[in-house]
């Protein structure tokens, strides 16, 4: 009997270490993009201590053993390196023997940043001219990526490839061309959703604009799925979105609060007048933003509007009755 609870007790300790060594050794599921600067004469050692500081690595023991085993000590190249947390060890020693390359420019795109944003920034680093990056945009002409060939052809879609520029810090060499910076961040995008939804279970078009309407109403994370659901509710039973952010979208310039007039605006866009989903997103939603999207809470809220406290929370109502008793009559819902 002892000997049995003896073999059952190791198998355990086994398997504990081997689910730990799986964990340890296989990347982050978050991409955590840097710049690695290697020295000349760094050892192994080095190298993997400021991979598993800087949080590229979870482990430097495993990047260590592989770099002995493969005898890769004194062969990685000094310079600048751009690695990724979402990389295996192999893929990222593939980089560190490789001629370094220049760190290039670095660009940073928030949460929600619609396309003409992206554009605008992109020209203000002196990396292309708004014009020739919104051109490309607008059609998706010139991009070959796999995420272009999914969408649809929608004459009422102001952009194409809105949505599907995945928010984040990118490294671009001064000479890149519009092409290579969208297809970097489709790139991005399509690997967040492939986590998010690695069975390509939702309808595309439908999740991302969702999530791009939740990523301009929410400001606190722990509602992003509360706002979802509100929206699934009223797509569900058949009312109109009324989101104001579908309304700022196409507006020249948003205003810090929308008038009566504004909800009136002749667009396809405008979730006031029209059912349903607008045509295509408002802007690049986050992860959290697609996360929340599509595991939208589920509960009996139609309504919600900003609280007064300048927390970015938001009241939430079943009812117009009791949503009328947080609103300040002056549009908000």
């Amino acid at each position: 009997m002892k000997k049995r609870y003896l073999i059952i007790l190791s198998i355990l300790i086994v398997s504990v270490i081997c689910i730990w060594v799986v964990y340890e050794a296989t990347p982050f599921w978050h991409e955590k993009q840097k710049v690695i600067t290697v020295k000349e004469g760094d050892s192994l050692q080095k190298v993997a201590e400021q991979l598993e500081s800087e949080k590229v690595i979870k482990n430097k023991m495993f990047f260590l053993l592989y770099g002995k085993l493969n005898d890769f000590d004194g062969q990685v190249k000094a310079g600048k390196h751009q690695v990724s947390s979402t990389q295996s060890i192999p893929s990222i020693y593939n980089e560190f023997l490789k001629s370094p390359v220049e760190k290039g420019i670095e660009v940073t795109f928030p949460e929600g940043f619609t396309i003409e944003q992206i554009a605008a920034r992109l020209e203000k680093h002196g990396l292309v001219t708004k014009t020739e990056f919104l051109k490309l945009a607008e059609s998706g002409e010139r991009v070959n990526h796999p995420i272009v060939q999914k969408l649809k052809d929608d004459k009422d879609i102001q952009y194409k490839l809105e949505g599907y520029l995945f928010p984040d810090t990118y490294y671009f060499q001064k000479g890149v061309i519009p092409s290579e910076i969208i297809e970097k961040m489709l790139d991005r995008f399509e690997q967040v959703r492939n986590e998010l939804d690695p069975d390509s279970s939702q309808q595309l078009e439908k999740w991302v604009t969702l999530a791009s309407i939740v990523e301009k109403e929410a400001v606190v994370d722990k509602e992003r799925d509360l706002i979802a659901g509100v929206f699934q509710n009223r797509l569900e039973d058949d009312w109109k979105l009324q989101s104001c952010a579908t309304v700022q979208y196409v507006l020249d310039k948003p205003k810090e609060r929308l008038l009566y007039k504004d909800l009136e605006v002749e667009s396809p866009y405008n979730t006031y007048i029209n059912d349903g989903l607008p045509p295509g997103p408002i802007g690049n939603p986050g992860k959290k933003s697609l996360e929340a999207s599509l595991n939208s809470k589920k509960h009996d809220y139609y309504f919600f509007v900003v609280k007064a406290d300048g927390s970015g929370e938001h009241h939430f109502s079943k009812t117009f009755k009791e949503h009328q008793q947080h609103t300040d009559h002056k549009g908000n819902w």
